[in-house]
């Protein structure tokens, strides 16, 4: 459960990325005080290309085997 939360947590932050842009989202990670494994996933799932989409999650092994094998 806690894993689901922390990934629900993440997901929001990137949706609040994708529809604010940066200025805003950054004027709202100033104002609330995130951990840094939030913030850390974060960075990660947004770099992968995960834009907060409902239920999504990237896993960076998987993805880096299917780019390997051009899927």
């Amino acid at each position: 459960m806690e894993i689901h939360k922390h990934q629900c947590k993440v997901r929001q932050l990137l949706k609040y990325r994708k529809e604010w842009g940066k200025d805003k989202f950054r004027a709202y990670l100033v104002k609330y005080n995130f951990d840094k494994q939030t913030i850390a996933d974060f960075v990660e799932q947004w770099e992968l290309g995960n834009k907060g989409e409902n239920g999504k999650w990237i896993l960076k092994d998987t993805l880096l085997q299917q780019q390997g094998l051009g899927i």
